[in-house]
This record gives structure tokens, sequence and C-alpha cells, in this order.
């Protein structure tokens, strides 16, 4: 009873912003006809609302004016007996907050538990002659029960399900741990369900196929998500996105160039047991960080055939050409237990401009060879510091090609950074900045650009040709620097960070400043991030101090009163590579000083004295005759 009068009255404050939508009410699992609207409640008016007898709502859910959108309220649990079938257009969202300009999407999600044995939702209306439907889950957090299923631990999709900012955790089944995605195309029928994921995370979802996704034709895309800690069974069969079969020679080319089937912006690691997927025809896989997973690919794509007829003086002529059938391109795929490939004997799979090894080149343009990863080399070590691969990264000049797992503050999403040795003479040093392609390579046919955006959602627009390969694009964007600073009191000292104003960067060390820039003139050592202060508006009224992370403390020299307000300049071990007079970062930070506050509350006596209630009762009577006489 607690836990639904909570949800009523959430609904009550709330309510008025989704006046159109249907509002669930109760966070228990129920179907009975009373005034409380559950889950299952809104899911079956939706169902049902074409029914002229249910036009006007059921059993407290919807009227005639409803939409089709569902809203569930943030941070509160929301619990499943059995599966929901959703059979019309629906979409079940977590309420938007009412703080102006909230980007924090994905971290108070609605969750949607299964106390049962089944899995959460089947989504099928069981029709292959209308159109698939469209079904929307936003912001939700979808949690599989601890009993194994057979197809879908948490969905089982037949229509165009679209899943963004939501967590998929816990699913377990024989096939598709997270997602079943039945079907197979017809020409005639829509008989093939679509997935498609974006700033969503997999994890800690377990199937003997498919324990992320299995679909059972290339049907499915994931951008810019993470898929971590899911386990699979070893061997190709137990690949965590299982594809049972691949799109035939008449629709190979049709989903290549749409780019609608595969994985792309996207982190994978330490994932268990199977390969991270099997890459079938019609398949792109590009600008991922695949590593630290069981396995890396299994290729298994066949040949890609165009025939072309000609007509030759009065005869017709056939010409076949063939094309590949995949293409896995401008990732990092390194460290996938013993091998980072392995492929069929008949397989077609491009794998070109990867950071990747021997056993993953396979089929590349000349103009976009792979560049290989030798883990023996200290100068090529993979994670720099952090434990279990995730955490703090280890400063320059650490070696590490890229920094550990970590989520910024206030994202929903982490991944892995890539970084710039000290160790560089030049920025083409790197195994990884700069070694994608953003355009085609020029052929007749080539998949080989970079994405757009990052995983972040960053635009790589760094450069005219080139981009970072894996899911993380190193960006500068100068316009992006916050001012710095703090107010503090007489005798305090100020304390704050710069890390956000690094743009993708690290402070140089020390040892790494002394040997770009010589030593200091005024005979002092460098300081992290070769730091130089310049005086704006006022002379120096303090001393400023930095470590490696980016933490600042400034010591005022006096009480004074006012401000000191200045740039602090600092290098990166991006902008070292940078033309000489564009080397530093300007920070504008303002520090001001006030006395401390002597002021004290003069509150009202309630008990009486000068200025008692009756007191100000009467002013405030006072008060209402004069404006009244006005």
């Amino acid at each position: 009873m607690l836990k639904r009068t909570l949800a009523c009255a959430l609904f009550a404050i709330t309510g008025h912003a989704y006046s159109a939508d249907i509002q669930v009410t109760t966070l228990v699992d129920e179907d009975k006809n009373d005034a409380v609207c559950s889950l299952r409640e809104a899911v079956e008016f939706l169902n049902k609302r074409s029914q002229k007898e249910f036009e006007n709502g059921y059993h407290g859910c919807g009227d005639k004016d409803a939409s089709s959108t569902i809203i569930l309220q943030r941070d509160q649990t929301y619990q499943l007996n059995s599966a929901l079938n959703i059979k019309a257009a629906t979409t079940i969202r977590t309420a938007s907050s009412d703080a102006f300009n909230d980007n924090k999407r994905g971290l108070n999600n609605a969750t949607i538990k299964m106390l049962g044995s089944d899995r959460l939702f089947v989504v099928d209306d069981a029709n292959v002659e209308s159109a698939l439907l469209l079904v929307g889950l936003i912001e939700l957090n979808l949690q599989g029960s601890s009993s194994k299923v057979n197809d879908g631990g948490l969905i089982l999709n037949r229509e165009n399900l679209s899943i963004q900012y939501s967590r998929l955790i816990g699913g377990s089944a024989n096939r598709g741990g997270a997602i079943y995605n039945a079907g197979v195309s017809s020409d005639a029928k829509n008989t093939a369900g679509y997935v498609s994921i974006n700033n969503s995370i997999f994890q800690n979802n377990k199937a003997d196929q498919g324990a992320v996704v299995y679909s059972e034709m290339p049907m499915y895309l994931i951008t810019q998500s993470v898929i971590r800690d899911n386990e699979g069974a070893t061997g190709p069969n137990g690949a965590l996105l299982y594809v049972q079969t691949g799109f035939n020679n008449d629709t190979i080319g049709g989903a290549l160039y749409a780019r609608s089937s595969g994985i792309r912006s996207s982190t994978i690691f330490h994932n268990k047991g199977g390969y991270i997927a099997n890459i079938r025809e019609g398949m792109v896989l590009n600008n991922n960080t695949m590593i630290k997973n069981a396995a890396g690919l299994y290729l298994q794509s066949l040949k890609w055939k165009v025939t072309t007829v000609t007509d030759e003086n009065g005869e017709k002529k056939e010409t076949v050409k063939e094309y590949p059938g995949a293409y896995v391109s401008n990732s990092i795929l390194v460290a996938n237990g013993n091998s980072n490939c392995v492929n069929t004997s008949d397989d077609t799979t491009v794998v070109q401009s990867n950071l990747t090894t021997s056993d993953c080149d396979r089929n590349a343009e000349e103009r976009l060879p792979n560049f290989m990863w030798n883990a023996n080399d200290p100068e090529q070590a993979l994670i720099a510091g952090g434990t279990n691969d995730e955490g703090i990264c280890t400063a320059p000049p650490a070696k590490g090609l890229l920094c550990p797992f970590s989520i910024p503050k206030d994202q929903m999403l982490g991944f892995f950074k890539p970084r710039l040795l000290t160790s560089y003479k030049q920025l083409s040093d790197s195994l990884i900045v700069n070694k994608g392609r953003i355009y085609s390579d020029g052929t007749t046919f080539s998949l080989a650009s970079c994405e757009a955006t990052d995983q972040r959602g960053k635009s790589r627009t760094g450069y005219d040709e080139l981009c970072d390969l894996g899911s993380v694009e190193l960006i500068v964007d100068r316009s992006n620097i916050s001012v710095a600073g703090v107010d503090i009191r007489f005798k305090q000292v100020a304390n704050f960070s710069i890390a956000n104003n690094l743009l993708d960067g690290e402070l140089l060390d020390p040892n790494s400043c002394e040997q770009l820039l010589g030593k200091r003139s005024d005979g002092q050592a460098w300081r992290y991030g070769c730091l130089d202060i310049v005086q704006n508006q006022t002379p120096s009224k303090g001393k400023v101090s930095i470590d490696q992370d980016g933490n600042v403390t400034y010591v005022p020299d006096s009480d004074w009163h006012g401000a000191d307000m200045f740039k602090m300049r600092i290098m990166t071990t991006i902008t070292r590579f940078n033309n000489a007079t564009n080397y530093y970062i300007d920070i504008p930070t303002n520090i001001v000083q006030d006395p401390p506050d002597t002021f004290t509350s003069k509150t009202v006596n309630v008990s009486g004295g000068s200025w008692g209630v009756g007191a100000i009762l009467m002013l405030l009577g006072l008060v209402g005759i004069r404006r009244f006489k006005s």
C-alpha cells in the first residue's frame, strides 16, 4: 500500500507535464477494474484501444485522447510477475526531469523488474501482413529473472524495437540472454523483427547462444553503447551477438549501403565465454573499442555477387562481379583471449584500418592498412593504470595506449579514452590517433568511412581526412572552456579542479615540459601542465600550485577583499603537437575573497518583546489599509 501511495503522489506532482500520456500510478503488477493504473493495464489499454468498448480507457488507464506513450516515475521499481505482451505501437519511458536543461539522461531511470520466471516483454502483434509496429523503450532499467527462459531473457521481439538510454541487465536464456530478435525476411511479408539500441548498456546477461542478442537475421544495430560482463558459451555458436542466417545475395547490398546492421561507436569489454559476435553477410562494425574479452570476432561472411546484363550487338551478356559481404573497420580489436579473429575458409569479410593483430589482417585495401599491436612491446602497453582495467588513468609519462574504463560524473556511459604518450616525437607515432579514415578510400565500393560522431556524441571533425580508431575521438574544443575558481573567506585556501578543461588531454609532466620548452627563464622548476599564470585585470594576490590530475590550490598572499583575476595556461599531451603558437589552453580563473560573514539574523521573537507577533500583524494591517485607500 505504501508503494501505491508513493506512486500516486508522484503522479499528482508530475502528471500535469504529460497530460496526453498514460501515467502509471502504482508499482504493483495488477490487472483489475479500479481507478489505479498499473504498467500491465497501460500496455493492455494500448493493445485494446482500437476496440470500441475500450476507447475511453481500460481499468484506470487512458482515455480517447491518450497518446501511445506510457510514463513511469523516476527512480521507481515496477515489478512484473509475468511477461507483458505488446501488440500495438507503444513507447514506455521514464518521466523527464523537471530541472531546467537536465542532460543527465539515463541516471534516474525507472526499473522494470521480473519477479516471476518469465521474460519482461513479448513484442509481437502476430500479424505479418501489416507494417512492423514501432515500439520504444526509453530511459529504463530492464532487470531479468533469476530463472533461465528459452528465447529472450528480457525481450522477445518480432517488431521494430528501439531502445535508448537504458540498461539491460541480468537476462538469462538458452538463446538471446537479453534480446531474441525473431524472424527471417520475406519479399512479401513483414516476418523479421528489427532492433536498434542507442546509448545503452548490456551487462551481466547470459545465454548459450547470443548472451546479448540472438537474431535470426542480422537485423540489429547497436550504436554508442557499452557491452560488458556478459557470458556466452565457448565456440562460434556461443557468440555474445549471434546471427543465425545472413542476408541473401539480393539483400546484402541494401544492408551494406544503409549500414543498418552491426555495431558502431561502442565499447565492448570483459565479456566471458564466446566470441564477441559472428559476422554474417550485410554487417558493418565500425569505430568500436573491443578489448579484454574472452574471444574476438568469428568471421563467416560469404561473397556478395552482383549480376549486370548488357546488350552487345543484340545479344544479352551477363557479367558477375563479386564483393565482400561484411566490413570491420576503424576499430580497436586487441587482447581478446587467444585470438582476435577466427574465420571460416569461405569468409570474405574486409578487416581494414584497425588496431589489431595479424590474425585479423584480412582483405585490407592498400590505402587502408591495419596497424599491428604487439602485446610484448612495453611502448604498446594497452591500459594505463586502474584496477582490473577500470579507474583513474596513470599520469604521464606512464605508458598505456588507453586510459582505464571510467564513467564521467553525471553521465551514464563510460569508455576507454585514447592517450598520446609523451614518448611520441610526432603525432604519427600513435597507433590510434589519426589512423582512421573519415572518407571512403575512393574504390568502387567501400564502407571504411569513420562515424560522424563518437560514442559520446562528439563530432569527429578535428581533421579533414583522418579520425581516431575506436569508439572515442580525442577532441580539443577550446570553445568549451569554463571559468575556474571559487569564492573564499579570509584565512581560507581555494581548492578546485580544472580536469573538465583539459579537453581530452592529460597534463604534461614537468620533465616533458623541460624537454619541449627548455628551462624556465625564472630558474624555477616546471609545474604540471607547464603551468603559466597570466594576470588579467588585477595584480597577483596569491600563489597557484597544481597536481598531475588537475587539482589546483590557491593560497592568498593576505586578507585582501575583492578578486584575483588571471588565466591559467596549461599544456596537455594533445596540444603539445599543435603549432608552437597554440600549445596552451587558456583557462579564465577568478578567485573572490571576502571578509568573514558577521551578519547576525534578527529573528522574530514570537513570545513577546518590542516586536512580537501582534505588532507585526498590526503593521501588516496598516499596509493593507494604505493599499486599499490608495
